[in-house]
């Protein structure tokens, strides 16, 4: 009688173990859960982060990229075309350059003040009553830059594909080129770069710059926000 008692305890395990079997297999399947159970180890859990898709140190990057301005002069709005040159000390700083060529439109306010003025002079050319809108505008500019890389992660692509990026902070000095000269300027701001794979990677800045432009009255201080978009490629 126990070994009958024995013998259907038995098939009663193996029944309930094989029907585990069957709804963890309707979730994907238990062996693949088990080999990434396995596959885990605990001791390198909290820095598997760390392993970067790209090293970076003493490597150089450069990055073309198109930037557009708000704020400053609310006659006109600038936009650029430059190239970004880094050289990666390690994964958390780096240093560069940034040149950028600029381009110039009016705004409706800027618009509106052209074509009052110029109404203006077309009736009477010799006595103008409306001026013409002060516009010291950049044509180009030039900075050094330090960048600080203190965030790196990794975003799961609806589990197809990983992503891996930077979040970084930068900080600079450099010249700007305007209509009526040369002048100083600063910059600081921060943002994100995802890398494509090993050599390619998108960025999105958002930097704040500041400089001093000509007008009759006396220097006009101009506060700028700078988005730009890059591509940059690790050499």
């Amino acid at each position: 009688m126990k070994k009958i008692l024995i013998g259907l305890t038995l098939l009663s395990s193996v029944a309930f173990a094989a029907e585990q079997d069957a709804d963890f297999d309707s979730l994907g399947g238990n062996k693949i859960l088990l080999e990434r159970a396995q596959a885990l180890a605990p001791e390198q859990n909290v820095s598997i982060v760390q392993n970067r898709l790209v090293p970076r140190t003493h490597r150089v990057e450069i990055a073309p990229e198109f930037s557009g301005t708000f704020g400053g002069d609310t006659y006109s709005r600038t936009r650029g075309i430059g190239m970004n040159v880094n050289y990666h000390f390690n994964p958390r700083w780096s240093v560069g350059l940034k040149y950028n060529y600029s381009f110039n439109d009016l705004t409706p306010e800027g618009k509106a003040a052209m074509d009052r003025a110029y109404a203006d002079y077309a009736k009477d050319p010799a006595n103008p009553d409306v001026p013409y809108p002060e516009l010291d505008y950049p044509k180009s500019e030039t900075f050094a830059l330090v960048n600080w890389y203190p965030f790196y992660g990794k975003v799961s692509l609806l589990d197809k594909a990983v992503a891996h990026f930077d979040f970084y902070f930068l900080a600079g000095t450099g010249q700007v080129q305007l209509k009526s000269g040369s002048t100083g300027s600063y910059t600081g701001g921060a943002g994100v770069g995802f890398w494509v794979n090993k050599n390619f990677s998108t960025r999105m800045e958002m930097r704040y710059q500041n400089y001093k432009a000509q007008s009759f009255e006396g220097d006009k201080n101009m506060d700028l926000a700078v988005a730009s978009l890059q591509m940059g490629w690790m050499l």
